[in-house]
């Protein structure tokens, strides 16, 4: 194919309607209709694009309706999720043209054209998903575990990899746009030119991001620890944070796939897995950067509330059961004696307040209250003495009438 450029038109109309792959000993071209697992990766879209458009719809909840703000990262992931639908685009175009899993030799030449081309923008659209997804989580962590006014190692090592990632973004792009001069070479490969080994660049930046992967996983650990808190929230924490291990284990089987496509000649039935393992890398990243504002539309919709209060009645329940089915000893009670009647709180019916105006004032940015006293709450206490009834009855008042 290096030739093609150089052969007169009629021969190079030839060699683009021949196979793009010579098959092997035995073998049949199938060019009319070559099979494929195109229903495969219509699953594997379909499932990624859901559960990140899911995840952006949770955090957008919230930050336009709970918190009622907007932070630089908000914008970031906005804008990674529009990059992430172009890359889906081109992953569904490559359905079309060759499809999942089609052998090379069962395409014409002239296939790849069109193949190349949707490959690369998907790889330029990648190349800038996955960067912003890491800086937005990155800003957001410098602004939930870093002190305010206080500037730790933590701060410094987070605003490293913000560093790093805009840098490999900036360089991917570069590299993946600037593979072949003239740029059109990249896909057309009837022009002359001259290019480099575009798969050097999928290795390396296969390499890049997972390393970055690692080390964002393990980064907020030790503040996590740090904090004053009890063992068992320090591990809920920990729990929530280890979430980009999943992210890991995708970038991790994404470079052994891309490894793959790199030394295999049949590029195009090995480019299927390279496609669906940075759909869940890129997945993993939205649920990640969006996920920490599930637990605030959870409280302020009372979802745990409810939940815990299922459970306890559940537990109340039984143990009323249990009590309910013990004999009971003894003939009575002493006239003289008094008890408290104990409530059993799993079995109390409870209902929400009504939001007050205070309540409501709330939910503004909670930078308005950085000192001074924020809300007070009146506490009411009452309590039941159940004493004998009539002549033996406790007067409880007695005491101050004297």
């Amino acid at each position: 194919m290096a030739d093609l450029p150089s052969l007169p038109h009629e021969l190079q109309e030839a060699a683009l309607n021949g196979p793009a792959l010579a098959a092997p000993a035995g073998v049949t071209p199938n060019f009319d209709n070559p099979p494929n697992n195109n229903g495969l990766a219509y699953g594997v879209v379909a499932a990624c694009v859901s559960v990140a458009t899911i995840c952006l719809c949770i955090r957008g909840y919230a930050r336009l309706f709970l918190f009622r703000q907007l932070k630089p990262e908000d914008y970031m992931i906005a804008f990674a999720y529009a990059t992430y639908l172009c890359w889906t685009v081109f992953a569904l175009l490559l359905s079309k043209t060759p499809g999942y899993f089609v052998h090379q030799w069962d395409l014409h030449l002239r296939a790849m054209i069109d193949t190349v081309f949707y490959i690369h923008y998907a790889g330029v659209f990648y190349s800038i998903t996955l960067p912003l997804l890491k800086i937005a989580i990155l800003t957001e962590w410098t602004r939930m575990l870093v002190p305010r006014g206080t500037r730790n190692a933590f701060m410094w090592f987070c605003y490293c990899i913000i560093a790093s990632q805009v840098m490999a973004m900036i360089a991917i792009v570069f590299a993946l746009c600037f593979v072949c001069i003239p740029y059109e070479k990249i896909w057309d490969l009837t022009l002359p030119g001259h290019c480099i080994n575009k798969l050097h660049v999928d290795i390396g930046a296969a390499v890049v991001h997972l390393a970055t992967d690692l080390i964002i996983l393990c980064l907020p650990q030790k503040v996590i620890w740090g904090l004053q808190l009890s063992f068992r929230k320090k591990l809920g924490v920990s729990v929530f944070f280890s979430l980009g291990i999943l992210a890991c284990i995708s970038a991790a089987f994404r470079l052994g796939v891309t490894v793959t496509y790199a030394t295999e000649t049949d590029t195009t039935y090995t480019f299927g897995p390279v496609i669906f393992w940075a759909f869940a890398e890129m997945t993993c990243g939205f649920v990640i950067a969006c996920l920490p504002s599930t637990p605030k539309i959870l409280k302020d919709h009372g979802v745990l509330h409810k939940m815990k209060r299922v459970m306890k009645s559940f537990v109340g329940l039984k143990n009323s059961t249990l009590r309910s089915t013990k004999p009971t000893t003894g003939t009575g009670t002493n006239p003289n004696s008094s008890t408290y009647r104990k409530i059993d709180e799993y079995g109390v019916q409870m209902k929400d307040l009504k939001n007050s105006e205070s309540t409501e004032q709330l939910r503004d940015d909670s930078s308005k209250f950085d000192q001074g006293i924020v809300r007070t709450t009146r506490v009411t206490i009452k309590q039941e003495y159940v004493g004998d009834v009539g002549k033996n009855g406790v007067d409880h008042n007695a005491a101050w009438r004297n």
